[in-house]
């Protein structure tokens, strides 16, 4: 960030699927925008141990709520310009699947994983 802030980085794209909404980030198109087919989504979670009550899961998604409400965490995001998505239960288990899948699709195209064959 600081060689981006002084202006000796300049950012060509963002792997999000849409334009980061941070005033210095606004102007950077997305990868997409810039003619490269290419779209990531960072993958960042909190997990639990498995059998855990749904009371114990049920407090944790309501404080996590509370917490991306407070202006501290407002500001942190947005210096970070970090996306402010939130997912749990079936839609985060359902995310989680497919970004696995895609992963594994790009790891294994970089051959970083060794083939199956």
């Amino acid at each position: 960030m600081s060689h981006y802030d002084g202006g000796s980085l300049r950012p060509l794209c963002v792997f999000a699927a849409e334009r980061i909404q941070v005033e210095k980030w606004a102007q950077v198109p997305t990868c997409v925008e810039s003619g490269l087919d290419v779209e990531y989504q960072m993958l960042r979670g909190i997990f639990a141990a498995p059998g855990v009550d749904q009371e114990v899961v049920d407090y944790y998604v309501d404080l996590f709520a509370k917490v991306r409400e407070t202006p501290e965490w407002q500001e942190f995001m947005a210096n970070g310009a970090f996306s402010t998505t939130s997912m749990s239960g079936e839609e985060f288990k359902t995310w989680l699947a497919e970004t696995n899948t895609r992963h594994e699709e790009l790891m294994t195209a970089a051959g970083f994983i060794a083939g199956t064959n």
